[in-house]
């Protein structure tokens, strides 16, 4: 028996549901159809009386969207009314204006009890109704307003509306105008009576609404619980199989990583012998300062070994070589480059006693040419270097220098005296090979000389993203020219990291300075 009743309780729950389901399906659908026709409506008139449709729909169940929809009305009112208008379609806009305004203020009287919210309407709707002539109504709504101001207390204004009232009673006679209060009194009743219906009606609509919203709930959860197990039972069988198969990949995986690990060592321990290669073979900075003691040399590779190296010597006879040298590459190509250049530098000016800076770079090239390229192939390698090479003497103060695509700065007093380098590397190139000329330079106390790669003029950096550029670099060694070497550095390093900024440094860079 008992199961019984539960299935005949869950019958008549289901049926309700759907019978409050088909009722709000159908009230949507309405209101659907009434928007569609007021956005397509070609005359305010006929969007004024879907407005009203669909304001007697939202009256029993949503006061604050009827409330919404007249406001709507008398705006549209407002705005026609403000155009010149034939005298039947201005009373027509005047009569729906003033329905709006007095349904909105009995909707803030009543409903929301604002009373001095309810005279912004009840005011302009008497006005408008004594325009049209509308005597009944005039007195009616003078009336109530007197009534509020009674309420409020405010009674020279309450005394105001109802000499109004009277005045108009006074047009119509008297027995009508006792009627007429009697109608009004007796419509006041029913439109209390009507609210308190509504109140009743709404307050049973609400309960009906959280009851089936209740059992609507119910059943969509048993629904979502029922997926939500599904889900989990898939997720875990898929998740079972994804870590067998992830257990046996992570260690083919492992195994991999040893060996890259392993790799990887192995390649970092080589570049680091080959950097100490190459640090053994470039100039060390002790010999440096003791053989140009006023002289700095800016050296930031880009990788842990560099294709940019410098060297420096000094003769028994008291010339000073030294040179800033750019190889083909950078990083690991570039170092063995530089150790070719270092020994080639060796054998030219130690061994061979060669004192021309031109002629060492001409014989530099042959052996290198001779060195990297297979005279049975057909293959022509352009491996090799652009270098600055100078040899200086401070005690007749004369200077000669050679250049293959490296150019030389000399600054006195501010000035810039750039000296071209050959347009040409110390490597096979196509064409004429050109001996490389050998310039000399008288010197003074106090010039500055320079030679550098091309890193730091070609490094992306500033605002803009843009290269530094040579002209800009060669501006900013006039301005730094005056300072001491040692703080000379420091201004190139600063303002090479302040252009780059989070820009990665595209290669390496070599810049050496020398103060006569």
């Amino acid at each position: 028996m008992k199961l019984f009743k539960t299935i005949f309780y869950l019958f008549i729950t289901l049926t309700s549901l759907s019978s409050y389901s088909q009722v709000i399906t159908r009230k949507t659908i309405k209101i659907d159809k009434i928007k569609s026709l007021i956005e397509t409506a070609n005359h305010d008139t006929i969007k004024i009386k879907l407005l009203k449709q669909w304001a007697d729909i939202a009256f029993l169940t949503d006061t604050d969207e009827d409330l919404r929809l007249q406001k709507e009305i008398i705006n549209i009112c407002e705005i026609n009314l403000a155009n010149n208008l034939e005298n039947k379609t201005e009373k027509w806009f005047k009569e729906e204006q003033w329905i709006a305004l007095d349904h909105i203020g009995s909707i803030y009287l009543y409903d929301y009890e604002k009373t001095k919210e309810a005279l912004k309407y009840y005011i302009p709707s008497a006005e408008i109704l004594e325009q049209l002539n509308h005597l009944n109504s005039s007195s009616i709504t003078y009336d109530i307003i007197g009534n509020i101001y009674q309420d409020l207390e405010n009674y020279k204004l309450a005394n105001i509306y109802y000499q109004k009232r009277i005045k108009i009673d006074d047009k119509i006679n008297i027995q009508y105008s006792i009627q007429l209060k009697a109608d009004s009194i007796e419509l006041a009743y029913e439109r209390e009576n009507r609210i308190k219906q509504e109140e009743l009606t709404k307050e049973a609509n609400i309960l009906n609404e959280k009851k089936e919203k209740v059992i609507f709930m119910f059943e969509v959860g048993v629904i979502v619980a029922i997926i939500f197990l599904i889900i989990v039972i898939v997720f875990l069988i898929i998740v079972y199989y994804q870590w067998k198969k992830t257990r046996s990949q992570n260690k083919i995986i492992e195994t991999q990583h040893k060996q890259l690990d392993e790799s990887h060592r192995e390649i970092t321990d080589s570049i680091n012998y080959a950097k100490n290669i190459q640090d053994a073979l470039m100039t060390s900075t002790v010999y440096l300062q003791d053989v140009l003691p006023k002289s700095f040399i800016l050296f930031r590779p880009k990788d842990v070994v560099s294709g940019d190296y410098y060297w420096v010597y000094k003769t028994p006879n008291n010339n000073i070589y030294f040179t800033v040298a750019d190889c083909t590459g950078h990083g690991v190509p570039g170092a063995f480059m530089s150790m070719i250049g270092t020994s080639l530098l060796n054998e030219n000016i130690i061994e061979k006693k060669v004192n021309n800076p031109g002629e060492v770079l001409d014989n530099m090239r042959e052996k290198i040419i001779d060195s990297l390229n297979d005279k049975n192939s057909s293959r022509e390698t352009r491996d090799g270097m652009d270098i600055a090479l100078c040899k200086i003497n401070f005690e007749k103060l004369t200077l000669e220098y050679a250049g293959a695509n490296n150019p030389l700065v000399h600054i006195r007093n501010g000035e810039i005296n750039h000296i071209k380098a050959n347009y040409q590397p110390v490597a096979l190139t196509v064409g004429e090979k050109k001996p490389f000329t050998n310039h000399k330079i008288k010197l003074k106390k106090g010039d500055m000389i320079y030679i550098y790669s091309d890193g730091y003029a070609d490094q992306f950096g500033g605002e803009k993203g843009k290269k530094y550029m040579v002209t800009k670099f060669r501006k900013f060694l006039a301005y730094i020219s005056p300072l001491d070497v040692k703080e000379q550095k420091k201004k190139l390093d600063q303002e090479f990291d302040s252009w780059k900024g989070e820009h990665d440094q595209i290669d390496d860079v070599c810049v050496m300075g020398v103060r006569v």
